[in-house]
């Protein structure tokens, strides 16, 4: 019975150092993907760089799982599309007052210059 509990126990080991590892290097690999998108795909994608990368850093194998399956694919599909403008009041085309851009579209909040 002491030769099957250890090698039950050495098997155990075995396969808890195998995953330790495996979990390490998928962090690292994920640490350097997140760091390598620029950021402006992040924005396209509606969300930050900073907020992933600190996610992944300190959360470890459990944020590089998180990233991976929450908010990769959407980031890495953004890689054609810009960044949206900012909101805010921009000049009219077609005249020479102000006109409120909400992000999205021009709204009818016009500003004489």
């Amino acid at each position: 019975m002491d030769y099957v509990g250890g090698a039950i126990f050495g098997l155990f080991f075995i396969g808890f150092m195998l995953l330790s590892i495996g979990g390490l290097v998928f962090w690292i690999f994920k640490i350097v993907e997140v760091t390598r998108i620029p950021e402006y795909q992040y924005q396209a994608a509606g969300t930050e760089k900073i907020t992933w990368v600190v996610v992944v850093a300190l959360a470890q194998a459990i944020g590089a799982l998180i990233w991976h399956f929450a908010k990769r694919r959407s980031v890495l599909d953004a890689a054609g599309r810009m960044p949206s403008v900012a909101p805010g009041w921009y000049p009219a085309p077609g005249t020479e007052g102000l006109r409120w851009w909400d992000g999205t579209r021009w709204t009818e909040h016009n500003h004489p210059s």
